[in-house]
């Protein structure tokens, strides 16, 4: 603030004026030694002049804000005046050093001009000009702004000047100081307070010893407010106490208190210092609601014109006050009696009270015009009741003699009937006016960011009678939606709107639901995802699943607008800027109705072509959308109901199962971390498993195969176990499980068996493989399980065994993992022909359908169940391999075992067996003659590098020829054909890539190693297509693509061999190669190699 720019302008010359005026009206007497008697006459032209200076000159309204400034500012320089004319001495040395006192203070005193246009005054003219401008407030805060030395002695200055010749003015304005000093707090002062306090302090810093009149001047801290109780001050005693002082004043000005009202206000000041003195050190806490309350009954009383909206600046100011007004009656407050000086309050209390309460009553009772007058008489009746609220404090406490607490004690019966008969004449509260106040004091106050107004946003916010009126709550909510951005705000917003939406609605209040809907999102959108999640919560428990559109209406309408845009900006963009906006906008929705939302984004994760990965990954930082309802008559999550429903009623095609599977498993897997609390999956595997697994592992349930690889993708997520929690297995039944997973084992066996009936539901070769490999995952998970505490679950074991005592033999070999020592390994007895098995872990079974011979069988089938079973198979095998014969015959029946297992061997099976094939050849166990039918020539080379390969492509001709022979014709279905080829080529294609490394061991240059590579693959090559030949028509596709494959290879290795030698032999291999390729049956097959076979060079 410029201060040269007001002091030094016209205002100031008519301040001037108005002084040079007054003293010239004074003729003989001065205005230094001006009594109050003289103020009528001599005052007059001051006020008028500072009258004229706080109202404007134009045609504009007077604003009361510039009004005050003008009116603290005069009040500062006149005040200033008395200070500094009162530390100017007037010695010999002054007056002869004048001049150079004069340049000092028109340099260094800010107010050196202002003060020179004010002639030598008085305090009568300071304190008669408070009283005519009514400016308590400015006042106290000029007064605060002094040290607390001075500011006593300028109390007291005003005390003895409103006690002598007391009037009902003086009366006034010192119960109105009294009132603001009760109010004042140290907050931040303004510009003008802070600059008035720092010019005293350099005035009174020049000082004589002399200026305060006291032999005993207390040095005190000058930035301690002065206006508190001296126990507070350091060195002080209860002599500085301004409390004390007034009570002293009034105790003085009884006698002169002639209207009843401010008998009243003259008790509640009392009672309230008391009140504060007692609860110098606590705080009253007042509910968010009591405090409205108060705060607008005081509205009321003050101003019972009701407010139109928007509020104006002058009911915005009524409401600051009375937040002075609450906060110095409940908050805690240093303006206390000193402990000495509590008793003579209370004594002087009781006397006052028994002089004046019956002309109190009498006056009320007679009084025409009470309404005027109602505030001051609430506030006495709400301080006789404080009073009478901390009797119990008072009465316990040693600062009270024991008379004055029996003087309480009598005072409050007295006050009790008092308060009863005056509050009668309170005028009654309009619930209309008084709803209407409060919510004009609540929009002033969020407006404003004042005290509490977090508080009265939660009223603010769960007032269905103030939503969507013509007051402005809407308006209010629009311009203040960053305050609450809170969740608890948005949940009570939201109860709000759902009260008001829910009711029938005219068009225009159509508009303004729609309006709070958006401030509600809008809201929503801006938390953190924490607090998204919380928000989402408290819908899901206080609505249920459908959320806001439970009950219909505009909001289900709103909601089916913006869904389908939502996830259509979602799903149609190829790429999210940010997760954060899409996960906003899906809460958004979610928000009005969260199982509609769950659902319309878990059947876009399965029809829509890579939408699932998004859509997940939203989700996994949505939490809450995994609530379990409670109305749900399933026990489901919303989330598991709305999974459940698009897994059976929206997987049309294969692709979208598996889209939605890989959905299903991201949401198995640990989500986002959120708010710093460890991940968890937004759908747990043991809820997969209850939802999707156990309830539809039955004998005649045909859909088998998505269940299963819920549960294998379930098994595969690395559970994260400290050791503290049990397995999630543990909640799935898991020996029923497994009981389950056996009896599907068992069926395997019919996986091409026709059923023109369709009786029969089969487990395909495919799902056998699925289900091994879930088997084996559920098996280990049990055998972990069982390990921690194993005599807890022997009982279980054993109901599991003697379930499966029905089942085929090789379904307890798979669940040994389970069985562990208990049993041992039952196999039929056939199988000990061929092995040397042990009785100590080995147990014949006597099977009808293994008769003699089928050892070989059996031993293949155990080869088949697990890599630590084949290699157990492998050990005990008992074939003497010095002794042809029986290595003959040996090789003989594993060729028949092999034909009878090949067709229901699953993949990974397949692959053992393989294994077992290539550990026989190398031991020399197994004896496959290699025929020379596809050799026209015999090269020189060195084949034994390659001889497994040729031997084991030349055993799965040999094989073939067997199944495809006129006994066999009719043992497979036509899909059982493809699968052993697919298996053939499989095997062929492994044979492939082991001659490529043999190769690569010998040298990329080495031309002998690529003469005798191309050697081996014309061998698998004729092999191939031998077996093509064979298999029934429209089966052999998959070695189709191994004859490409090998023919590939064949050109890439005769590429490397140019020498004339290579040259020649590729002429003549080619020749061979396409009269072989000729033999297909397949046109467009044979057509294919054909052209392959004639572009080689």
């Amino acid at each position: 603030m410029e201060w040269g720019s007001w002091i030094c302008c016209e205002k100031m010359a008519v301040l001037h004026g108005g002084f040079l005026l007054a003293k010239k009206q004074s003729q003989h007497k001065i205005l230094l030694e001006m009594k109050k008697s003289d103020w009528a006459t001599l005052g007059k032209p001051i006020a008028c002049a500072v009258q004229e200076i706080c109202v404007r000159e134009t045609d504009l309204p007077q604003d009361p804000a510039e009004t005050k400034q003008w009116q603290k500012k005069v009040l500062a320089f006149v005040w200033a005046k008395l200070l500094n004319s009162n530390v100017s001495g007037t010695s010999i040395k002054e007056k002869l050093d004048l001049d150079a006192e004069s340049d000092r203070k028109w340099k260094e005193d800010l107010f050196f001009s202002a003060e020179s246009m004010i002639p030598e005054i008085n305090h009568t003219v300071l304190f008669e000009l408070v009283k005519s401008l009514e400016a308590s407030g400015i006042f106290v805060e000029l007064l605060s702004a002094l040290p607390a030395d001075v500011c006593y002695l300028e109390m007291t200055r005003f005390v003895d000047h409103v006690l002598d010749g007391t009037s009902d003015e003086d009366v006034a304005i010192f119960l109105d100081v009294w009132w603001e000093l009760m109010k004042q707090n140290e907050g931040q002062r303004d510009e003008i307070i802070q600059t008035f306090g720092d010019e005293a302090k350099k005035y009174l810093a020049r000082a004589p010893d002399e200026f305060c009149h006291s032999s005993k001047r207390l040095k005190l801290d000058p930035d301690v407010s002065p206006l508190f109780s001296s126990e507070s001050l350091p060195g002080s005693s209860g002599d500085l106490s301004i409390p004390s002082l007034l009570l002293d004043g009034l105790k003085r000005m009884k006698s002169h208190i002639t209207p009843y009202i401010y008998k009243c206000s003259a008790l509640a000041k009392l009672s309230d210092t008391i009140c504060k003195s007692v609860l110098s050190d606590n705080i009253i806490e007042l509910s968010a609601e009591v405090y409205l309350q108060k705060f607008s009954r005081l509205i009321v009383l003050g101003h019972p014109v009701v407010q139109k909206f928007p509020v104006t600046e002058s009911f915005t100011r009524s409401v600051k006050e009375t937040q002075r007004e609450l906060k110095a009656s409940y908050q805690k407050s240093a303006f206390n009696l000193p402990q000495g000086a509590l008793t003579l309050g209370i004594e002087t209390l009781a006397d006052i009270f028994q002089s004046w309460v019956t002309e109190v009553q009498t006056e009320l009772e007679n009084d025409t015009d009470i309404q005027k007058r109602s505030l001051a008489i609430y506030r006495t009746v709400e301080s006789l009741k404080c009073l009478s609220e901390i009797c119990p404090m008072l009465q316990n406490s040693k600062m009270v003699s024991q008379d004055a607490k029996k003087i309480l004690s009598d005072l409050l019966l007295s006050s009790t009937f008092f308060v009863q008969k005056v509050g009668s004449y309170m005028p009654l509260d309009d619930d209309a006016t008084t709803n209407k106040v409060k919510l004009s004091v609540a929009l002033t106050i969020i407006d404003g960011r004042m005290e509490r107004y977090a508080e009265i946003c939660k009223i603010f916010a769960s007032s269905p009678d103030w939503a969507l009126s013509e007051d402005g709550w809407l308006d209010c909510l629009e311009r203040n939606r960053d305050i609450f951005q809170d969740t608890d705000l948005v949940l009570r917003l939201v109860a709000t709107l759902r009260a008001k939406s829910s009711c029938s609605i005219n068009s225009n209040e159509a508009g303004k639901v729609k309006r709070l809907k958006n401030v509600v999102l809008d809201c929503l959108s801006a938390l953190s995802i924490a607090d998204k999640n919380k928000a989402l919560l408290g819908v899901l428990s206080s609505y249920g699943s459908k959320g806001l559109c439970k009950d219909g209406g505009a909001i289900q309408d709103w909601f089916e607008e913006e869904v389908n845009m939502v996830f259509n900006c979602i799903t149609q963009s190829e790429a999210v800027n940010s997760i954060d906006k899409a996960v906003t906008a899906i809460v958004r929705v979610a928000f009005l109705n969260p199982e509609a939302t769950l659902q319309k984004t878990c059947h876009l994760a399965a029809v829509n072509l890579g939408a699932h990965k998004l859509l997940s990954q939203i989700l996994k930082n949505l939490p809450a959308l995994s609530f379990e309802d409670d109305q749900s008559s399933e026990g489901l999550s919303i989330l598991a109901k709305c999974l459940l429903e698009t897994a059976w009623d929206s997987l049309a095609t294969t692709k979208e199962e598996n889209q939605f599977l890989e959905f299903l498993t991201s949401l198995m897997e640990p989500g986002e971390v959120i708010d710093q609390e460890p991940p968890i999956p937004l759908l747990q595997s043991a809820d997969a498993t209850k939802i999707f697994v156990l309830p539809n592992l039955m004998e005649n349930n045909s859909n088998i195969e998505f269940p299963l690889k819920v549960l294998n993708r379930a098994l595969k997520i690395p559970v994260t176990d400290d050791g503290t929690k049990e397995h999630w297995l543990l909640a799935c039944c898991p020996f029923p499980l497994i009981f389950a997973l056996s009896q599907l084992l068992d069926r395997c066996i019919l996986c091409w068996e026709e059923d023109s009936n369709k009786t029969l539901n089969h487990i395909s070769i495919e799902t056998k493989g699925l289900l091994i490999e879930t088997v084996d995952m559920v098996c280990d998970a049990v055998e972990q399980i069982i390990s921690v505490n194993p005599e807890t679950w022997s009982t279980s074991v054993c109901w599991l065994y003697r379930k499966t005592e029905k089942l085929d033999w090789t379904v307890r070999l798979w669940l040994k993992s389970v069985f562990g020592g208990h049993f041992k390994y039952e196999v039929p007895a056939t199988l000990f022909e061929v092995c040397d098995l042990s009785d100590d872990g080995w147990s014949p079974l006597n099977l009808p359908q293994y008769g003699p011979g089928t050892g070989l069988l059996a031993w293949m089938e155990c080869c088949c169940i697990s890599t630590h079973m084949m290699e157990q198979m492998l050990s005990h095998l008992t074939i003497d391999a010095k002794n042809v014969e029986e290595v003959n015959m040996f090789s003989k029946g594993f060729l028949i075992a092999l034909i009878q297992v090949l067709p229901w061997c699953s993949s990974s099976e397949w692959k053992r067996l393989n294994h077992v094939v290539k550990s026989l050849l190398q031991r020399e166990l197994l004896h496959v003659p290699y025929t020379l039918e596809y050799v026209h020539y015999m090269p020189l080379l060195n084949l034994r590098p390659f001889a497994h390969h040729l031997q084991f492509s030349q055993l799965l001709l040999r094989a073939f020829q067997l199944i495809c022979s006129c006994s066999c014709s009719d043992w497979l279905p036509t899909p059982g054909w493809k699968y052993v080829a697919r298996q053939c080529a499989g095997s062929m294609s492994d044979i492939l890539e082991s001659v490529k490394c043999k190769l690569k061991g010998h040298g990329a240059h080495n031309p002998d190693g690529s003469q005798e590579a191309i050697f081996v693959i014309v061998q698998l090559f004729c092999h191939v297509l031998h077996i093509m030949v064979m298999m029934p028509s429209g089966t052999s596709e998959s070695l189709y693509y191994v004859s490409l494959e090998l023919l590939s290879q064949y050109e890439t290795l005769t590429l490397t061999n140019t020498s004339t030698y290579g040259l020649l032999s590729t002429v003549n291999e080619k020749h061979f190669l396409h009269s072989i390729a000729e033999n297909l049956a397949n046109e467009e097959q044979r057509s294919v190699l054909l052209q392959k076979i004639s572009k080689i060079c």
